[in-house]
């Protein structure tokens, strides 16, 4: 009998040191600012947007936001056109995305239309020359140009894919 109490007493202990040892997924959290919202990883931060550039189109953009952890970033930003520039139609500025990144040494993987916040937008995927993945998304809304960046040192984009189906823009 007592043997018997023993190994239950040592099963229990067992379960009770096994299950402190568990990590809990952080839940998904909400981005609300600036007239945006979407539901991001709750592992990540927002990080300091003057550390990470958004991609040069030849043209002033003002970073939003960028948030992310060791292994994920997602940047977003606002293209204002200069002096004497005019927002492309976005089959052009889509062009002129793949061309840049391309002159950047990127080596080319997938691109397709697709939407977001309810707009048009257009996706072009790219491998960097260190290894990383990069997403761009470019697209206009109530005329204004604006560029989404996911990069990962992963080939996924559920990530991604989880945060354009919650973004909702005003």
């Amino acid at each position: 009998m007592k043997k018997i109490i023993l190994i239950v007493l040592m099963v229990i202990i067992a379960i009770v040191g096994i299950s402190g040892c568990t990590e809990e997924i952080p839940k998904n959290k909400t981005y609300s600012a600036d007239g945006i919202t979407f539901q991001y990883p709750g592992n990540w931060t927002e990080l300091n947007k003057t550390k990470y550039t958004l991609l040069d189109l030849g043209n002033s953009s003002k970073g939003i936001f960028v948030l992310g952890n060791q292994q994920n970033r997602l940047t977003f930003g606002k293209v204002t056109p200069g002096k004497g520039q005019a927002l492309n139609t976005l089959s052009k500025w889509a062009q002129l995305t793949k061309t840049r990144l391309s002159s950047k040494g990127g080596q080319f993987l997938s691109e397709k239309n697709l939407t977001i916040a309810g707009t048009s937008a257009h996706q072009i995927r790219f491998m960097s020359p260190d290894g990383g993945y990069y997403t761009g998304m470019v697209f206009i809304k109530n005329n204004t140009g604006y560029i989404m960046v996911y990069a990962s040192i992963y080939n996924e984009t559920g990530t991604l894919d989880n945060i354009l189906n919650s973004f909702q823009m005003s």
